[in-house]
């Protein structure tokens, strides 16, 4: 995965196409407090981490991912912040319930055990932490749209980088599952029922 991953930061030049997308929507919903730490899981170059700086310059940042070189350029970004590298399936490098916030946007389609990630998101958390997570949204009429309109092998191509495909349902369920309550739920980019995102602020009970 850290090969596919490594390969796919070479490409992209450390630049998010859907900042401007979600951003507007998302930002509200970093905390504003003295002293907190926030963490954004699956950091790559560290674009959000930068606008979450601007929010909060008095939090201390930790930002997560599975590429060295996305790492490599988010450190040159962000000195002062603290970055580390995990995988797939593994424990994360940060202690129990030590991080009042997560950020992680469009991350969690690209992995393989999304359980032991959500288990590992909650451990890290502080008791009453909240976590905002977003992912592409795939309800029932946006699908039938996709397979009525002939692009259902693109969409879902085995070659790409998402392996997994969330609705509404399904993510609400796997946080609740391991001990998030949630608080807020919402879509972004086009409109409902074909948003591109969903987005959740979760807090863990």
């Amino acid at each position: 995965m850290s090969k596919f991953y490594e390969s796919y930061w070479q490409n992209i030049h450390g630049h998010l196409d859907d900042f401007k997308t979600k951003w507007s929507k998302l930002k509200k919903f970093i905390p504003q407090e003295s002293g907190i730490t926030i963490l954004d899981f699956g950091c790559g170059a560290g674009q959000i981490l930068k606008e979450i700086q601007k929010i909060n310059p008095r939090a201390k940042l930790i930002g997560l991912d599975v590429s060295e070189k996305a790492l490599g350029e988010a450190k040159k970004e962000l000195p002062g912040a603290e970055f580390y590298g995990i995988n797939d399936g593994e424990k994360v490098p940060v202690s129990d319930n030590s991080v009042d916030f997560i950020f992680s946007s469009e991350v969690i389609e690209h992995i393989y055990d999304t359980e032991n990630a959500v288990s590992e998101v909650n451990r890290i958390l502080k008791p009453g932490g909240k976590l905002l997570l977003t992912t592409p949204y795939h309800g029932f009429i946006k699908n039938l749209i996709i397979l009525l309109s002939g692009k259902f092998d693109s969409h879902f191509n085995p070659t790409g980088p998402h392996v997994r495909f969330f609705s509404k349902r399904t993510l609400s369920n796997l946080l609740k599952k391991f001990g998030f309550k949630i608080e807020k739920l919402g879509y972004y980019g086009r409109f409902y029922p074909i948003p591109h995102s969903i987005f959740t602020l979760a807090v863990k009970r």
